[in-house]
C-alpha cells in the first residue's frame, strides 16, 4: 500500500505523530485524516522578502517582454491606450511580491525569445507552450505551467472549413514562430501557410480573405469569438491538433528568478489568484482548472 511505503521513513512518521504500527492499523484512512487536517492548499510563505535577485537587467526592476497582441492575456486597451490583460496583471503581481518595480518592453513575438537570450529583459512570454526543444533550451528557462491550452483554428463560415482535412490546398494563416502555427504546418499536408507578425494581423488577414483560416491557441480563439466585431462570421475548427502546458519564460542568466517565480506561481495556484486573474478577462477559467489534469 502507498501509505505503508510512506510511513517507512522516520521523518514522515514523526511529522504525522503516529507510530509505524499505528499507521499500519489505520491504513489509507490515516493518510486521508492527515490530508483532511491539512485542509485546502495553502500558499508557501517562508521565502525571502524581498527576494535577492543578482542578475536582473536593471537592479530593482522586473523588465518584462510582451507582445501586447494576445488578448485576453495581453493587449492594448482601446479606451485608455494602456497595456492590460490577465498576464499583464500577473506580471505586475509577480513584481510586487518580489519587491520590484515593473517595466514592460512591447515587441512582436519573433523578438521575444531572442530578446531573453540577448539579456533585454528578465521575464517574458504571454504563456509559451512547453515543448521538448524549449524545455531543453539553453537560450531561456521555462517556469512551471500557468495554463493548459490547445491548437485549434478559426475559419470563415462561408469557407466551408469543417475540419483540418478541409484546409488542404488552401491558404492558412498564423503568427510567425508560434508553436500553434508551426504545429499546423507540420501536421497538415497540402496547406499554403501565410505568416503574420502578430495576432491582430492574422485576424485582419482572415477578415480580408487573404486566408480561409488561422491556427492559434484555444484561449485566444475563444476570446475572439466572444469579443471580435466579426465573431458572427467565424467558427471554431477542431478537434485540437495538440494539447499542451504553457508557462512563462525567464532570462537564462537568472536561475534565481526562475526559482522565485515558480514559488510565487505555486502560491497563486493555491490561493486562487491565478484563476481570479484569468476569470477577470475571460469567460472561462478552464485553462487553470485543467492544470490538475497534467499534475500541477
Amino acid at each position: 500500500m502507498l501509505l505503508q511505503k510512506i510511513v517507512a521513513t522516520s521523518a514522515l512518521v514523526a511529522a504525522l505523530a503516529i507510530t509505524p504500527a499505528q499507521a499500519q492499523d489505520t491504513g489509507d484512512a490515516g493518510l486521508a485524516a492527515f490530508a483532511e487536517a491539512l485542509g485546502d492548499p495553502q500558499p508557501f510563505e517562508s521565502y525571502p522578502k524581498p527576494w535577492p535577485l543578482n542578475n536582473l537587467v536593471t537592479a530593482g526592476k522586473l523588465t518584462v517582454g510582451t507582445t501586447g497582441q494576445a488578448p485576453p492575456r495581453t493587449f492594448i486597451d482601446p479606451a485608455s491606450g494602456e497595456l492590460t490583460g490577465s498576464y499583464v496583471e500577473l506580471f505586475k503581481k509577480l513584481a510586487e511580491d518580489l519587491g520590484l518595480e515593473i517595466e514592460f518592453v512591447k515587441l512582436d513575438w519573433p523578438g521575444i525569445l531572442p530578446g531573453l537570450t540577448a539579456n533585454r529583459f528578465d521575464l517574458a512570454c504571454d504563456g509559451a507552450s512547453w515543448s521538448a526543444q524549449r524545455l531543453g533550451s539553453s537560450d531561456f528557462l521555462m517556469t512551471s505551467p500557468t495554463a493548459v491550452n490547445a491548437t485549434v483554428a478559426l475559419a470563415k463560415k462561408d469557407a466551408s472549413i469543417s475540419d483540418w482535412a478541409a484546409m488542404s490546398g488552401k491558404k492558412i494563416g498564423g503568427v510567425r514562430g508560434e508553436i500553434y502555427f508551426e504545429t499546423a504546418k507540420e501536421r497538415l499536408s497540402g496547406i499554403d501557410p501565410v505568416e503574420y507578425p502578430g495576432m491582430s494581423e492574422s485576424l485582419l488577414g482572415l477578415q480580408n480573405g487573404q486566408v480561409v483560416a488561422i491556427a492559434l491557441n484555444l484561449a485566444n480563439a475563444l476570446d475572439v469569438l466572444a469579443k471580435s466585431p466579426i465573431a458572427d462570421q467565424l467558427e471554431l475548427v477542431g478537434p485540437p491538433l495538440q494539447v499542451f502546458a504553457q508557462g512563462l519564460c525567464v532570462n537564462p542568466r537568472q536561475p534565481d528568478l526562475l526559482v522565485a517565480v515558480n514559488v510565487l506561481l505555486g502560491n497563486y495556484r493555491a490561493d486562487g489568484t491565478l484563476q481570479e486573474l484569468i476569470g477577470k478577462y475571460s469567460t472561462s477559467t478552464a485553462e487553470v482548472e485543467l492544470l490538475n489534469s497534467i499534475g500541477y
